[in-house]
């Protein structure tokens, strides 16, 4: 039960990280693709979702990559990383958060396609 409890406080705290790069990246692009598009709301939100999509992509990638990694043995950082994260490594971390930023531009995506519609 104990074990269970900390996977769900790695997730929350994935939950929390991911939120919090989503949330800059949405209003970072959307405000300077809202003001380059002269209020184009659809323009803004066709690219904060591509913005989303682009980088829950590149996360995944490098979650993949690191999987692939054979060097597992040489990690540097492994006792730091275990200061944030109980049970969850790096690659599994990097995974998840991508996969929530990808949410996040579906969430965006769903709008997209109700407004259109």
């Amino acid at each position: 039960m104990e074990r269970l409890k900390t996977v769900g406080l790695d997730f929350y705290k994935c939950l929390k990280y991911s939120s919090i790069i989503s949330g800059i990246l949405v209003v970072v692009v959307g405000v300077s693709s809202f003001v380059i598009s002269r209020g184009n709301l659809m323009a803004a939100l066709e690219n904060m979702k591509a913005i989303l999509f682009a980088a829950g992509s590149i996360g995944l990638i490098m979650g993949a990559v690191s999987i692939l990694r054979k060097d597992r043995e040489n990690e540097k950082d492994w006792l730091e990383w275990k200061k944030r994260f109980k049970i969850f490594s790096y690659r599994v971390a990097i995974s998840i958060m991508s996969i929530i930023i990808l949410l996040y531009g579906c969430i965006i995506d769903e709008l997209l396609f109700m407004l259109n519609h």
